[in-house]
């Protein structure tokens, strides 16, 4: 999740946004982050594991600094951590797509995309891609509004997302439910739910929903008060304790809840 990465350092200068109502049911929320990334910034910046896609526009530096590229990517869910070399970017926007879009914009199973990245005229339509040639010369803020406009693009021949996935979106991140629990819920035996959720989600649901809860963490630690402790957030977001969320942090982001916390700073 974009407000979450190298532990929330950009949340001062990121600009979040609700979907068009038209989009609601495919689009989280969009992002805007103008602010440059320095070359004195960390040439490591450590993206969260996410249980959810995203379409992404990057706007960004050659090499030499002397002219200016940008391109729009579709994004699967990751299942690990991953680390960037951000410091060339001029611009950044996207959408944060809710669980099961993949699917239903672009006809194809979520874990084809898991861990990686297309560019987006790779899966669109030949209306979508007439939005991409005018990303370049749109002014900053109206790119979020572009990047909306693509999905919206998009949405003609697609189907409405899964509403098993939906309804897995919009459960709470913390106190998760067990794998036996969501079986029952969905009417789906759990050997038949693992390969729905790799279609669906682009991730096996105990990684989904562990994703989700290290996110509730780590949000929760990043609004309150630093001075509270890890055992709190633990048992806040339903952690048996401490040591299970450190145990999930390294699994999931390489390092320690205060080692990935110190990123921030």
């Amino acid at each position: 999740m974009v407000t979450l990465d190298q532990a929330g350092r950009s949340r001062a200068t990121l600009l979040v946004l609700p979907p068009p109502q038209e989009l609601t049911h495919v689009v989280e929320f969009l992002w805007l982050d103008t602010h440059p990334h320095a070359r004195a910034m960390p040439s490591e910046w450590r993206i969260v594991p996410d249980d959810a896609p995203h379409v992404i526009y990057t706007r960004f530096t050659d090499g030499d600094h002397r002219s200016e590229r940008h391109r729009l990517t579709v994004v699967g869910a990751r299942r690990h951590w991953v680390d960037i070399d951000c410091r060339n970017r001029l611009l950044t926007a996207g959408a944060r797509l809710r669980p099961g879009a993949l699917p239903a914009l672009f006809q194809l199973p979520a874990a084809e995309l898991t861990d990686s990245s297309v560019p987006a005229e790779w899966l669109a339509r030949t209306d979508a891609r007439a939005t991409l040639t005018r990303l370049e010369d749109d002014p900053p803020r109206a790119t979020a509004n572009r990047v909306a406009s693509f999905i919206t693009a998009l949405l003609g021949e697609s189907r409405a997302p899964d509403s098993r996935a939906r309804w897995l979106g919009a459960a709470p991140r913390q106190n998760p439910c067990t794998i036996g629990e969501v079986a029952t819920t969905l009417g789906i035996g759990e050997r038949a739910l693992h390969a729905w959720a790799m279609s669906h989600l682009g991730l096996g649901l105990k990684r989904f929903l562990t994703i989700r809860r290290l996110h509730a963490a780590i949000a929760a630690r990043l609004e309150e008060d630093r001075t509270s402790t890890w055992s709190r957030i633990a048992a806040l977001t339903g952690y048996a304790d401490q040591s299970h969320l450190v145990r999930d942090c390294r699994a999931l982001l390489g390092e320690s809840p205060n080692q990935f916390l110190s990123r921030a700073d």
